[in-house]
C-alpha cells in the first residue's frame, strides 16, 4: 500500500513531534492497529445487479501513533483505509481519520481536543454496541453525524455520575474540508447513576446558507432535494453493560430544515424533453430512527452472540418532496421509504487480539414490491499493539 507524500510527511511530522517531547522530559509513545474484513456472499438483494454478488473485502484498517508528551499533553494521528467498491480498479488508499492535540486540566476534570477528533454523537452508544467491526450504529450509518470532524471539542466529568462533551466543529466530517463560513455545534449529556448503566441526551444545530457568497459546497447531510437553510438533531440513549450481556436503545430525530418541497407542479418542455418544476414551496424533511441491540456471553467458551434491530424513515413527511426525475416527471416523497435492518451473530474470541465472527445481515424495505437484501458474511477482526515505548532525555 503506497502512501502519498503528504501522508508520508504528516506522519513524519507526527514522530518528529514525539521526538522534540522526548529531548524535553520523558516520553510515551504507542502504536497500534486494528483491522476487519469479510468475505461476504449476498443471498438475496433488492438490485439485480447485486443478487449473488460475493468477494473478501478488508473494511476497515486502523494505524494508530500516540505520543504522551507529559501528564497533561498527549498528540494522536490515525490513517484509516478500506477497499474500494465492488468492480473498482483503484488500490486503497489511507486516509487520515484523526489528528489532534489533547490536553487534560486546563480545566479541571476535563479533556480539550484540538484537531481533526472524534465526535460526540454516538461514540457511547458505538461503545456499548461494541461490533463497530460488523456495523456502524444508526446515525453513523445513516450518514447523520461524522465519527470525526475538525475543530474544537471540550470533554469532561461534571461530578462522579455526570459527564458532558461539547464539540463546535466544520460539521463536514473528516474527509472534506469546510464549505461555508457556519459551524456545526454539537453537545453531549450523559448520567452513570449506577455501574454500568447510561442514560444520554444528545442535540446539535448547524446553519446553512447554500445560496450563501461565502458557500463553497452543500453539506451532503443537510441536503435533500436542495440544501437545507439549517438542521438540528436530537437523540436519546439508554444502555446496561453487565459482566455477562449487555443491551442499548437510542432514538434520533433529525430536521433539514427547507431542504424539500411540497405543492409542486411540473410541465413537460419539448425543446429541452424534459419536465420542469413550474411551482413549488419549500418543506423541512425530518428524518427518523430507532436501534436496539444487545449481546450475550453464552455457557460456551470464549463464544457470545449478538443481535441489532434497525428502522430508519429518510423522510417522515408523506407529501414532502426529496427528489425529481426530469425525465419521467416522477416525484419521490415519503411515502413507503421506510427500512428495517436487522444483524445476527456469533463471535468465538480466539484470543483477546482476534475475533472470528459469523453473521448474517437482513434488510426489509416497506417499499411496496421491493424484496429483502440477505447478505451472510464471515468477519474477522483482529489488532495489534506495540505497548508502551518509553523514551527518556
Amino acid at each position: 500500500m503506497k502512501l502519498s507524500k503528504g501522508i508520508t510527511a504528516l506522519i513524519a511530522a507526527c514522530i518528529a513531534l514525539g521526538s522534540a517531547a522526548a529531548s524535553l522530559a520523558q516520553s510515551t509513545s504507542v502504536i497500534n492497529g486494528t483491522v476487519f474484513a469479510d468475505y461476504y456472499y449476498n443471498y438475496k438483494n433488492a438490485t439485480a445487479a447485486e443478487q449473488d454478488r460475493n468477494a473478501f473485502q478488508i473494511r476497515r484498517v486502523y494505524f494508530t501513533y500516540e505520543n504522551s508528551i507529559n501528564t497533561d499533553l498527549k498528540v494522536r494521528f490515525r490513517l484509516e483505509s478500506e477497499s474500494n467498491a465492488y468492480g473498482s480498479t483503484s488500490k486503497i488508499n489511507p486516509f487520515v481519520k484523526h489528528a489532534y492535540l489533547e490536553w487534560s486540566n486546563l480545566i479541571p476534570n476535563h479533556k480539550l481536543y484540538l484537531g481533526i477528533a472524534e465526535t460526540n454523537a454516538f461514540k457511547n452508544s458505538e461503545e456499548l454496541w461494541a461490533y463497530r467491526s460488523i456495523e456502524k450504529t444508526i446515525m453513523d450509518l445513516n450518514k447523520i453525524s461524522s465519527s470525526a470532524d475538525m475543530g474544537l471539542a471540550l470533554k469532561g466529568d461534571l461530578s462522579g455520575k455526570v459527564h458532558h462533551w461539547l464539540t463546535v466543529m466544520n460539521g463536514t466530517g473528516y474527509g472534506a474540508a469546510e464549505g461555508d463560513r457556519y459551524k456545526k455545534v454539537g453537545y453531549a449529556l450523559w448520567f452513570t447513576p449506577v455501574k454500568g448503566l447510561i442514560v444520554e441526551g444528545y442535540a446539535d444545530y448547524e446553519k446553512q446558507d447554500p445560496a450563501g457568497i461565502q458557500t463553497a459546497t452543500v453539506m451532503s447531510a443537510g441536503k435533500d432535494y436542495a440544501g437545507s437553510a439549517s438542521y438540528t438533531t436530537f437523540k436519546g440513549f439508554a444502555g446496561l453493560d453487565r459482566p455477562r450481556y449487555s443491551i442499548g436503545f437510542e432514538a434520533f430525530q433529525r430536521v433539514n430544515v427547507e431542504s424539500g418541497l411540497e405543492n409542486v407542479t411540473s410541465k413537460y418542455d419539448s425543446t429541452s424533453k424534459k419536465y420542469k418544476i413550474t411551482g413549488k414551496s419549500l418543506a423541512d424533511v425530518t428524518k427518523f430512527g430507532w436501534s436496539a441491540f444487545g449481546s450475550w456471553i453464552t455457557p460456551v467458551p470464549k463464544l457470545k452472540v449478538f443481535a441489532r434491530y434497525d428502522l430508519f424513515d429518510p423522510n417522515t413527511g408523506d407529501e414532502v418532496i426529496t427528489k425529481f426525475d426530469d425525465a419521467k416527471g416522477k416525484l419521490t416523497s415519503g411515502t413507503d421509504d421506510e427500512a428495517a435492518l436487522m444483524i445476527f451473530g456469533l463471535d468465538y474470541i480466539t484470543s483477546g487480539a482476534m475475533h472470528i465472527m459469523p453473521n448474517v445481515m437482513i434488510k426489509d424495505y416497506t417499499a411496496e414490491g421491493k424484496d429483502s437484501d440477505v447478505t451472510a458474511r464471515l468477519t474477522m477482526w483482529f489488532n495489534f499493539n506495540s505497548g508502551k515505548i518509553i523514551t527518556e532525555s
